[in-house]
């Protein structure tokens, strides 16, 4: 069994995906996840699963995805896994090994990867982080302040990460793989200053330097009346 966040919220066992139901169980169970082993209280919940103001029988709702998200856990063998779903006071607790989520063994990944001495481990490590990787964060839960919160931090992240990779490379003198592996995400994201320079660095020291320079006209500073 595992649970995957980085990419659309799922429980997963040997059999393939569980299906969780609608928007709002998926969101509950992100917000579990997001903490697993720590309480999550009713309020918080109901702000995530509610993009605008909450309907009065909200609790009474939240309550039923609780129960319906126990039972699934408890269908599909949960308790082998050391996984539960327990009603701590006002709060929910996911109590369960954090390995078993995706965010979790990225994010322990790319700490571990911070703290190497040789870049080659940094590569190995970093590219098994972002692997996990399977689409936007949080795909498929309901559009609220708190979920795309979270998504933007993992994403936040990721783009990280790639950067990281990609000087990593570069300390390997592997300044094409470290272009190859920027580029995709600075045509994704144009506004992000770090990205491009990374890139047209990377381009520079690859012997490429015409196409940095393009690189560099691409993504100058716009006109104010383009950004508003």
């Amino acid at each position: 069994m595992e649970f995957r966040l980085l990419g659309s919220v799922a429980l997963v066992t040997e059999d393939g995906d569980v299906a969780l139901g609608p928007a709002k169980r998926s969101s509950l169970l992100a917000m579990l996840l997001l903490r697993p082993n720590g309480a999550v209280n009713v309020g918080q919940l109901i702000d995530a699963l509610w993009e605008d103001e909450p309907p009065t029988h909200a609790k009474t709702v939240l309550q039923g995805h609780v129960s319906r998200l126990r039972a699934l856990l408890a269908e599909h063998g949960a308790e082998a896994y050391g996984v539960e779903l327990a009603t701590q006071g006002s709060a929910y607790v996911l109590r369960m090994p954090e390995s078993l989520v995706d965010a979790h063994r990225f994010e322990e990944l790319v700490a571990l990867a911070g703290v190497q001495r040789q870049p080659g481990d940094a590569v190995r490590m970093l590219r098994e982080a972002l692997s996990y990787w399977q689409g936007p964060a949080l795909t498929g839960t309901v559009h609220s302040r708190p979920l795309e919160a979270a998504a933007g931090g993992l994403e936040e992240l990721r783009l990280a990460s790639v950067e990281a990779l990609a000087e990593a490379y570069g300390a390997l003198g592997e300044h094409g793989r470290a272009a190859a592996v920027l580029r995709t995400e600075a045509v994704a994201h144009p506004l992000r200053e770090s990205l491009a320079a990374a890139l047209m660095l990377a381009l520079g020291r690859a012997g490429r330097q015409s196409d940095a320079i393009d690189w560099y006209h691409r993504t100058r500073p716009a006109p104010r009346e383009e950004l508003g």
